[in-house]
């Protein structure tokens, strides 16, 4: 059984809802500054999920983003997903596959979220390093776009709860609640806490981190670019993702030169050098 949810925070942004996703009122929006989390959190410490059943919460802008409406989703689920637990519809495959990972990507648009980020998996215990983690296709996730079983849905808020508790932290002297609080991007007119960026990014944390979980995802490729600069080098893009796939397959270092060419050049082209 499949379980969506599209938030919605007032009458205008439930008019834009998908009929075919279930609503999931935020109209209060007690705490605007965890954006989606809030919302998510809610539903998932005040629900019981079943075991077998794929649940999704996705922000009012899917469509928009991915240009999927509810019947091609459900469809890719039920006849794509098979027995996998995460079902990924994760749009800006261009800004994916140019980063070797989503904290690196990060880094780039957000300054400082790659140390914060990696001070809390530290905090975690998690032995990672984000800067060398390789992220491709296969596993990103950008926007909370994907679909899980109640297994992977524990996971997200367990790590998410811990990244709640260090945000809310009041110890003083606490330098890592301070950047987690941070502001980062004014988005909307609003501005968006260091902490936003981070929490989108655990779901591509636990899937590179635990094997566990079966990933299975639409193909990004179908789903449009971002709106940066990055959007030029969509064939690069491509190049950089099927490179960083065999990186972590093959595990051959002449991958990870080439790869490191391949973004070296990009960059030079986005800053104007020849």
């Amino acid at each position: 059984m499949t379980h969506i949810y599209q938030i919605f925070y007032d009458e205008k942004t439930r008019a834009t809802l998908d009929p075919g996703f279930i609503p999931l009122d935020n109209a209060a929006n007690e705490r605007p500054d965890w954006r989606e989390y809030w919302a998510i959190r809610e539903f998932l410490l005040g629900e019981t999920l079943k075991e077998d059943g794929y649940y999704g919460f996705f922000s009012p802008k899917f469509r928009q983003k991915t240009s999927l409406e509810s019947s091609q989703v459900k469809e890719f689920i039920e006849t794509g997903a098979r027995n996998a637990d995460v079902v990924i519809f994760s749009p800006f495959f261009d800004i994916s596959g140019l980063f070797l990972n989503v904290f690196r990507q990060g880094e780039h648009f957000h300054p400082g979220l790659l140390q914060t980020a990696q001070d809390f998996v530290d905090r975690l215990g998690l032995t990672v390093s984000l800067e060398c983690m390789v992220n491709d296709s296969r596993n990103t996730i950008f926007c909370n776009y994907f679909v899980a079983r109640a297994a992977f849905w524990k996971k997200w808020l367990e790590v998410g709860e811990a990244l709640f508790e260090c945000a809310e932290s009041a110890a003083p002297g606490d330098g890592l609640a301070a950047r987690l609080n941070a502001v980062a991007r004014v988005r909307d007119g609003v501005a968006v806490q260091m902490k936003v960026f981070v929490m989108e990014r655990i779901a591509t944390l636990l899937l590179a981190l635990d094997g566990t979980f079966a990933p299975t995802a639409y193909s990004p490729f179908l789903l449009g670019t971002s709106n940066t600069a990055f959007s030029r080098f969509q064939l690069e893009a491509i190049m950089s993702d099927a490179l960083k796939i065999s990186m972590v397959d093959q595990k051959h270092g002449a991958y990870g030169d080439a790869l490191s060419y391949l973004h070296g050049r990009v960059t030079e082209a986005i800053n104007g050098k020849p």
